[in-house]
């Protein structure tokens, strides 16, 4: 038997950090920080040893999987707040794509999950700059779609009330395992509630 090239030597290590980044996701929803590295080879059915030839400790796993969900997380806020089209339509695309993004990922959902906890659950400064650009790049351009559209109120308290109880609703049925999110009646339901005048 050959020995295996570089390039499916690179395809195994992607599909292997691609299952230990899943295995971690789901983990945390159960175990939340606490979780051990041994909870997620459990999970992602690996070796022990094998999540740590990937990641040293808990903690660069986290990083690498909340730098993932930032990445996904700002394609999904440039393909639904960038560029034309009335600024309702622009914010109801960006609640279904949101919560579509987080029960196809849930990564994703965990870094706005900790962001709204200022990510006091990760120790020392590692994760400043990943909240510097979290506030830059994911809250102020959904800030500044609102500012246009809240009657006067502060944009950046509807952006606080908006990704708040879109954590709030989509962890219902995450921690509880209801239903499957509806991201139509969720983005209605929002819209009626933070903008003046309903989502008209």
């Amino acid at each position: 038997m050959s020995p295996r090239t570089k390039e499916q030597n690179e395809e195994i290590r992607a599909i292997r950090i691609q299952q230990i980044l899943r295995a971690a996701a789901l983990v945390y929803i159960d175990k939340g920080i606490t979780m051990e590295m041994r909870d997620v080879a459990a999970q992602a059915a690996l070796g022990y040893g094998t999540v740590y030839h990937y990641y040293k400790n808990k903690y660069e796993l986290f990083d690498d999987l909340l730098w993932c969900a930032f990445e996904q997380a700002k394609s999904v806020t440039e393909t639904a707040l960038v560029g034309g089209g009335p600024w309702p339509e622009r914010l109801r695309h960006y609640i279904v794509l949101m919560l579509r993004q987080w029960s196809e990922d849930l990564s994703v959902f965990i870094l706005y999950k900790m962001s709204t906890e200022n990510f006091h659950q990760l120790p020392g400064g590692r994760y400043r700059e990943l909240s510097k650009r979290f506030h830059e790049e994911l809250y102020l351009p959904l800030a500044e779609i609102l500012r246009g559209c809240t009657g006067g109120r502060s944009p950046e308290k509807a952006a606080n009330m908006l990704i708040g109880s879109l954590v709030g609703y989509a962890g219902l049925h995450i921690y509880h395992q209801h239903e499957e999110m509806d991201g139509n009646e969720a983005a209605e339901t929002l819209l009626t509630g933070i903008l003046p005048g309903g989502s008209r």
